[in-house]
């Protein structure tokens, strides 16, 4: 297994840094094998619909219906979003924070809470699907990486920047600190906030 550096790169943007870019390539890869795949059983779903005979088509319609496009729906934006997390990474640095994974289920973490000052140490969600990061080759899993703006969100990865993932201001809104027009700037062009209101995808 390759050792990852356990230091926060020294690069303005935490795209540069190549294990970064690298788990950002990989997500890509991933999200557009699915989305192939969604797309190839959609055909091959066609086809049985073509080859089978009526009185055993009601399955099928039910299935295709109710199930197909929100799958594939889901899939597809799922790859689109991989653009805005380029986009904040290619805006913010990486930053260290403690974190921890408040429980609120018996399935993987879907939430996060970083401490990013005394006063501030808001939940995110992760998105658009739940992650468990403590089990991605993380070194420290009471610190987090973090790129994005403190108040909308960003992108999150275990200590070393590897593993990507997008996270977003829980519904459970907290009160978040005033920003400058700078802050508010960078925020608008990593795609965090677009008309004044913050992106949850």
């Amino acid at each position: 297994m390759t050792s990852l550096p356990l230091a926060l790169p020294l690069s303005k943007a935490a795209f540069d840094h190549p294990p970064t870019a690298l788990g950002h390539r990989r997500l890509v890869l991933k999200r557009r094998i699915w989305s192939g795949g969604m797309l190839a059983f959609g055909a091959a779903w066609s086809y049985m619909g073509v080859v089978t005979p009526p009185s055993d088509m009601a399955s099928l319609i039910i299935a295709s219906v109710l199930f197909y496009p929100l799958t594939l729906g889901v899939t597809l934006l799922a790859l689109r979003r991989t653009r805005r997390n380029a986009a904040i990474l290619k805006t913010y640095p990486w930053r260290a924070f403690p974190c921890e994974y408040p429980h609120r289920s018996l399935e993987s973490p879907k939430v996060i809470r970083i401490r990013f000052t005394d006063d501030h140490a808001p939940i995110l969600r992760f998105t658009p699907f739940s992650v468990n990061l403590k089990e991605k080759q993380n070194p420290r899993p009471d610190m987090i990486w973090f790129a994005g703006d403190i108040r909308y969100g960003g992108v999150v990865s275990p200590v070393g920047g590897h593993f990507p993932v997008r996270v977003v201001p829980d519904a459970r809104r907290e009160a978040v600190p005033d920003g400058t027009p700078e802050e508010d700037e960078l925020a608008e062009r990593a795609d965090l906030v677009r008309g004044g209101k913050v992106r949850t995808t």
